[in-house]
């Protein structure tokens, strides 16, 4: 077996003679470590992931948002292509919301803290949220806080972060080295002084001569 299809197969009811339903905390599939809220449309690219999650894999999945609306697409308790979607105002009821919805055999996907020890203490079967992405999400999440577009925004700037410091740099070498090059060649002040002759004889000055043509 696969390793995908081992992953898969926590998510297989027991016997396999009903689907078993996953509520899902979807913020911590985006952000795992924060479950920051998402914006309205990445809640709707999550709830298009999810819906096909559950068309093609036979799941049945409720979702859950941190947030102080409903969206346009979908109410409190609503069908959205298949799957069930919750709002809930704040941390504490969205914790509390998961748990009355898991109540019966539902099976939570987070990986929020609280979440987790609560639902572990209610006797509920947690499923961490990095083990669900990987199973049925990969490639298929939306930005969530910065996400795809932040990614792009941040490669964007370095691009021109060392665009700046290479022109920056052949700025530098216009009026430095070069420019040291150039004096040197035509006995400029401004270029580093010439070694001066040592006291000692001829090997020594051809050594010193050498070193100019060298830089010439």
């Amino acid at each position: 077996m696969g390793f995908m299809n081992a992953i898969k197969s926590l998510f297989s009811p027991a016997g396999g003679s009903s689907r078993r339903i996953y509520v899902v905390d979807g913020a911590r599939l985006v952000d795992e470590k924060t479950g920051r809220r998402m914006a309205p449309r990445d809640q709707v690219q999550m709830l298009n992931a999810l819906a096909r999650v559950a068309k093609q894999e036979n799941m049945e999945i409720q979702v859950l948002f941190e947030s102080d609306r409903a969206l346009r697409e979908v109410e409190d308790g609503g069908d959205f292509n298949g799957v069930t979607v919750y709002f809930a105002p704040d941390t504490e009821q969205l914790v509390a919301k998961a748990l009355k919805l898991c109540r019966g055999g539902g099976v939570l996907v987070s990986s929020g803290v609280t979440m987790e020890s609560r639902a572990t203490e209610a006797g509920i079967t947690v499923i961490g949220s990095s083990t669900f992405r990987k199973a049925f999400l990969q490639g298929g999440l939306p930005g969530g806080n910065g996400g795809d577009r932040g990614d792009r925004g941040d490669r964007r700037r370095g691009r021109d972060r060392r665009r700046d410091r290479g022109d920056r740099g052949d700025r530098g070498d216009r009026n430095g080295n070069r420019g040291g090059q150039k004096s040197s060649s035509n006995g400029g002040g401004d270029s580093a002084p010439a070694a001066e002759p040592a006291s000692g004889g001829g090997e020594d000055n051809s050594a010193v001569r050498n070193l100019i043509d060298l830089v010439e």
